[in-house]
């Protein structure tokens, strides 16, 4: 076992004397985590033991998320959006920000909690609408796109744990993960009403029982294989047109501070150096096989850090004391 495996296992909070520090350049690269609620025993829609809680508890996820926003960049319609709506050009990680928030809450929030964030989530996309440069109508809310963005993200968290994670998940779980982020993302979709299931107590066991029609759950992904074929399908859709590029020139040197520079950049060489070498190519990213085998290796070394200095996720953490708690 790697010295920096065997730390992370006996510290799983990280060191106290740093942990705090390495947050705040968490924070400034993922945005302030909310608030969590206490005294309530609702686990959420995935909650304690399940994949998604150790995947995305797990620093590695951190590279996922990068990974996630430079493969959604590949689709014209969705990139419209973004190169339309967003403040990336101002704010360039406000969006990996705002993807964090949803993960994190719709992963180890409470029902309620969760489905507050999809109604905000919904509530934001339905300005987002457009015409892209190919003259295609665009809107974020299209189904289509919906489980685009879904499976970008649930693909970019596996192989983040697959290449990162000191112990990845079993091919089991690994299923089971794309079931539950699938389930995740169907909440986004406008074809179901998320208002009765705010007030209805028994949401979450209805939803974790897939009691609750959810269309877009069909359309998605239930398992690995499953997920490889949806993207094999959707592969000759996608492309890196001008916005596409001017999105990773702008992740790529973002105006950080240059201690938190020197700790994201190697994050997103590793992000996007796991991507496949035809996407690397298509996003102008370099595309040699030893360098991108370096600089996930670079990646991996950072996470070893991160890893050892704050542990799991602060999320994690705090979903698993309010439900021991309780």
């Amino acid at each position: 076992m790697q010295p920096a495996v065997s730390l992370s296992a006996a510290l799983p909070d990280g060191l106290p004397v740093i942990r705090d520090g390495v947050q705040v350049f968490m924070r400034r690269i993922f945005g302030a985590r909310g608030r969590a609620t206490t005294g309530d025993a609702d686990a959420g829609l995935c909650g304690p033991g399940s994949p998604s809680w150790r995947i995305i508890a797990e620093p590695a996820a951190i590279a996922g998320g990068i990974r996630a926003l430079l493969l959604q960049t590949l689709h014209p319609l969705a990139m419209a959006g973004v190169a339309d709506h967003s403040r990336f050009r101002h704010d360039p990680l406000a969006r990996l920000q705002s993807t964090s928030a949803w993960v994190t809450t719709a992963t180890f929030g409470t029902t309620e909690e969760v489905v507050a964030a999809a109604t905000a989530v919904r509530r934001a996309h339905r300005s987002v609408r457009g015409t892209a440069p190919d003259g295609r109508a665009y809107r974020a809310g299209d189904p289509a796109l919906l489980a685009w963005v879904s499976m970008a993200l649930t693909s970019s968290f596996l192989a983040a744990d697959r290449l990162w994670a000191p112990r990845p998940v079993t091919a089991a779980d690994a299923d089971r993960f794309v079931a539950e982020q699938s389930r995740l993302a169907a909440l986004l979709d406008e074809r179901i009403a998320l208002a009765p299931l705010r007030r209805d107590p028994e949401a979450g066991d209805r939803l974790r029982a897939d009691e609750v029609a959810l269309p877009l759950r069909d359309e998605l992904p239930r398992s690995v294989a499953e997920l490889a074929a949806a993207l094999e399908a959707v592969a000759p859709e996608l492309a890196a047109g001008a916005q596409a590029r001017d999105a990773v020139r702008f992740l790529r040197w973002p105006p950080l501070p240059h201690a938190v520079r020197g700790a994201y950049l190697p994050l997103f060489a590793g992000a996007a150096g796991s991507l496949p070498r035809w996407q690397r190519r298509m996003l102008d990213v370099p595309v040699g096989r030893m360098g991108a085998r370096a600089a996930v290796a670079n990646a991996g070394n950072m996470l070893g850090l991160l890893r050892s200095a704050v542990g799991r996720s602060p999320a994690y953490t705090l979903a698993a004391a309010r439900v021991a708690a309780a």
